[in-house]
């Protein structure tokens, strides 16, 4: 048996993270159109890439979700949910500070919560997840 504990603090950071992009991806992959339509709202990328962005984002949170539940290349999940993250705060708050009344398309449209303070704050909150999931050497 390695001296790896398989339910260490890290693993269930890791674990929560990857349930909740889990959670997030199939919630918009049968409405791949209305989060295109979400996407669209932000103003962020040319009218052209937008159904594209969309469809390409889902599978890399389904996948990334993947590897963090089942622990296959932890890293590498973190790493890759972290930075979507990160764009994500980026997309949101210059959502908010231009004014912008939109729903946030997070967890699909059926979710239809509002670009705000609450949803900067709940992504700094799975940001922490990844960085404390982070498996260290």
């Amino acid at each position: 048996m390695s001296g790896a504990r398989p339910f260490s603090p890290r693993y269930l950071f890791r674990l929560a993270l990857g349930a909740i992009f889990l959670w997030a991806a199939v919630s918009k992959i049968g409405d791949i159109s209305g989060f295109a339509g979400d996407i669209h709202n932000y103003h962020m990328l040319p009218i052209a890439l937008e159904n594209l962005f969309a469809m390409t984002l889902v599978w890399v949170e389904l996948v990334g979700g993947l590897a963090l539940v089942f622990n296959v290349a932890p890293r590498s999940g973190t790493i890759i949910l972290g930075g979507l993250l990160g764009v994500f705060l980026v997309a949101i708050a210059q959502a908010v500070f231009r004014g912008l009344d939109i729903d946030c398309g997070c967890f699909g449209t059926s979710d239809a919560a509002r670009v705000g303070w609450i949803a900067i704050g709940r992504d700094v909150l799975f940001l922490a997840l990844a960085w404390f999931g982070y498996p260290r050497r």
